[in-house]
C-alpha cells in the first residue's frame, strides 16, 4: 500500500512539469528584426508571422530607420515618406502604391492590439534598403543596400508585380481615371456603396471592397456603375480592368453623402 501510495505522490508531482514542458516546446519562437546589426525594440506589439510573412508595428520601424509615416484613420491608409519615395498601403487591402505604381501585396497591412502591422519585407525593399533572413536565430536584418542571401522559403518574399501591364514601353490604360467616382451612403448601420465611370470598351471589371470582390457589368460604350450593400465603414474601393491580357488597376476612396 505505501509502494502503490509513494508511486501516485510522484506521478502527481510530475503533471506540472510534463504540462511545463509540452507548452514550452509548442510555444511560438520570437521573432527579431535588426537594421544594421542594432536590435529593434518592439515595447508592446511584437512582430508576427501571417501567411509566411513577417508582420512588424510600423512606428519603430520608421523611428529606427529613419523616415516618415503618417496614419489617416478615415480612410485606414498608412503613408510612408523616405526622400523622393512614396509608399501607401491600406489596412486590410493586398495591394500597395509606389510612388503611383499598384502592386500587388501576398499579406495586406493589419491593425492587431491596436498596432498598424505592416509586411517588413515589402516596406524595407520599397524605401531601398536590403532585407536577409537569419533562419537559426528567427531575425529579420535589414540593411543599407540590397540584399545579399535569399530567405528560406517559409520567410516573406514578396511578389509584388505592377498590376498594369507595359506594352512596347507605355502603360496600358484600360481605366478612365478621370471618370471613377465612388460613393457612399449610409442607413442605420448599412453602407450603401456606388463606384461609377468608364473603362475600355470590352473590358472585363471588378471591384474590391475590403476582401470581397465583384464582378461588373460594363455597358457598350465602356460606362459601368456598380452598387453594393454592406456594413457601414469601408472606405476604400479597388477596381480592376482586364483586357487581352491586358491589366490595369485603380485604388480610390468613397466620399460621404449622409
Amino acid at each position: 500500500m505505501l509502494k502503490k501510495l509513494a508511486s501516485f505522490v510522484l506521478a502527481v508531482a510530475l503533471v506540472p512539469v510534463a504540462a511545463f514542458s509540452a507548452s514550452a516546446a509548442s510555444a511560438p519562437a520570437t521573432i527579431k528584426v535588426e537594421y544594421n546589426q542594432k536590435a529593434i525594440a518592439f515595447p508592446d506589439q511584437k512582430p508576427v508571422i501571417r501567411d509566411s510573412r513577417t508582420l512588424v508595428p510600423i512606428r519603430p520601424i520608421a523611428e529606427s530607420l529613419g523616415f516618415d509615416v503618417d496614419w489617416n484613420e478615415q480612410t485606414r491608409t498608412v503613408t510612408i515618406n523616405k526622400g523622393t519615395n512614396n509608399v501607401r498601403l491600406v489596412v486590410t487591402q493586398k495591394i500597395a502604391k509606389k510612388n503611383g505604381q499598384t502592386i500587388n501585396l501576398d499579406v495586406p497591412a493589419q491593425i492587431i492590439n491596436q498596432r498598424t502591422m505592416v509586411p517588413v519585407r515589402f516596406i524595407a525593399e520599397a524605401l531601398s534598403y536590403g532585407v536577409n533572413w537569419d533562419q537559426a536565430t528567427q531575425t529579420v536584418k535589414i540593411s543599407d543596400g540590397q540584399s545579399v542571401t535569399q530567405p528560406s522559403a517559409t520567410t516573406e518574399q514578396p511578389k509584388g508585380n505592377a498590376t498594369q501591364t507595359q506594352n512596347n514601353g507605355n502603360t496600358t490604360t484600360l481605366i478612365d481615371r478621370d471618370s471613377i467616382k465612388g460613393k457612399t451612403f449610409t442607413i442605420a448601420t448599412i453602407g450603401l456603396y456606388r463606384v461609377s465611370g468608364k473603362v475600355e470598351p470590352g473590358s472585363d471589371v471588378a471591384v474590391t471592397l475590403e476582401d470581397n470582390t465583384f464582378e461588373v457589368d460594363v455597358n457598350a460604350d465602356g460606362t459601368f456603375e456598380f452598387n453594393k450593400d454592406t456594413y457601414d465603414g469601408i472606405r476604400t474601393f479597388t477596381l480592376k480592368a482586364e483586357k487581352d491580357g491586358k491589366v490595369d488597376t485603380f485604388e480610390g476612396e468613397f466620399i460621404s453623402n449622409s
